[in-house]
């Protein structure tokens, strides 16, 4: 088969990038799983993120058919999304150059997230390539979950309508974002295909109970909660905290404890000023609320974590908690799923569609700790439900959500346009 190469545009989602850090998630993860596996499929991928580090190598193997290249535009540090968007003409004109320096035949371009897009739908005019879009956001949606707690830039919906309007498919994760697509942009409903992110499945294993609780140094006799994420406001983890501050207050008595996997790694001396500081407000807000709902013994901060360790975590807990305002797709829930945990998670965006209630887990009313908590304690109270969602996670998400699968899915919509 011969390979084809593409080009992928995720400036601010560099598939090498340390996770857990502000904007270093889920978008990481799905660029560099899916440029990996579309070797198998004939494609050789680039893509082009911008550097962040001045250490970081110009040019990194994610495998053999796919590789980085780090754009050497703005600051080599990290920079929040609200302002990478300042260096759009700039981040154009470098790719452009290098596709010419490099003489790439790119035979397409797929662009994640809005700004992304905004860069591809340039890159396609320039080289007259079929254009691909990836969201993983949309700025509507996120908007009207959010509020005023939305930092996103006055000029993000009109890039997304432009997007929506030229590029010639669209990915959405989950039928929910289909759906907002149409009603909230207008986008023609042939040009849209439904294919959802994926998990690891050797990455992301059960592992035995009694192994993971010694690995996390906690007892087995504690009902333990996971949540692993970002360390950022929309997570919802103020949400988790009051709900067990609930539960503890009318029952002091339960074995209730939580873990905290996110943020920066402790001890990191990656210095970024402005992902110290976003993540430190967050860290001292829920430090307020641990002392507010006295909850200093019953919860547990580690910091970010490489990949490879989170298994022990999912593994260890008895139910994985997902309490996000906002998430577009949520693949922490696939992870928790494959590593055979249960999963409450917020009844929003892509959680809707994962967390199959009744089946593998249960959901809540977003932002409402009263019935996070009311959840939980249904779970403590009946093990053996949770006991059932545990043995049907693992066969569910290989099923439906091995990454070889998907990358054929999106190879599939490749060879489309270029047939």
């Amino acid at each position: 088969m011969a390979t084809l190469p593409i080009a992928f545009i995720s400036i601010h989602g560099d598939p090498l990038a340390p996770l857990g850090g502000p904007s270093h998630g889920g978008q990481n993860v799905y660029v560099r799983e899916l440029s990996h596996h579309l070797g198998t499929y004939g494609f050789r991928v680039d893509v082009f993120s911008r550097w962040e580090s001045p250490d970081q190598p110009p040019t990194e193997a994610i495998g053999p058919t796919a590789q980085v290249i780090r754009v050497q535009v703005g600051p080599p540090q990290y920079l929040p999304k609200e302002q990478t968007i300042l260096f759009l003409p700039e981040l154009v004109q470098w790719i452009a150059r290098s596709w010419e320096e490099r003489r790439a035949d790119y035979r397409l371009v797929h662009g994640h997230y809005y700004f992304s897009g905004a860069v591809a739908m340039a890159l396609r005019a320039q080289k007259s390539v079929p254009f691909v879009q990836t969201f993983h956001s949309l700025g509507l949606v996120k908007r009207r979950a959010l509020g005023q707690q939305d930092p996103s830039p006055t000029q993000r919906l009109e890039i997304e309508r432009r997007i929506v309007r030229e590029a010639d498919r669209i990915i959405a994760t989950t039928p929910q974002e289909k759906q907002d697509l149409m009603t909230a942009y207008a986008a023609d409903a042939e040009r849209i295909r439904v294919i959802p992110c994926g998990v690891n499945l050797g990455l992301f294993r059960p592992l035995p109970r009694q192994e993971a609780r010694m690995y996390v140094n906690l007892p087995e006799t504690l009902f333990l909660v996971t949540f692993v994420g970002r360390l950022e406001r929309r997570k919802g983890i103020d949400t988790l905290l009051e709900a067990m501050g609930l539960l503890l207050t009318e029952r002091p008595d339960l074995p209730l404890h939580a873990v905290i996997v996110g943020g920066r790694p402790k001890g990191s001396d990656d210095k970024q000023p402005e992902m110290e500081r976003e993540e430190t407000a967050e860290c001292q807000r829920l430090q307020a609320l641990l002392i507010h709902y006295n909850l200093v013994d019953r919860v547990t901060f580690t910091g970010g974590l490489p990949q490879n360790v989170l298994r022990y975590y999912y593994s260890a807990g008895d139910v994985t908690v997902i309490p996000s305002y906002y998430e577009p797709f949520g693949m922490t829930a696939l992870e928790a799923l494959a590593c055979g945990s249960s999963v409450i998670a917020s009844r929003v965006g892509g959680l809707k569609t994962t967390v199959l209630e009744g089946r593998v887990g249960l959901q809540f009313e977003p932002r409402n700790a009263q019935d996070l908590a009311e959840k939980l304690l249904y779970l403590m109270e009946h093990p053996e439900v949770n006991a059932r969602f545990r043995r049907n996670a693992r066969p569910y998400v290989e099923r439906h959500y091995s990454w070889p699968s998907i990358a054929e899915r999106v190879a599939a919509v490749y060879r489309e346009l270029l047939s």
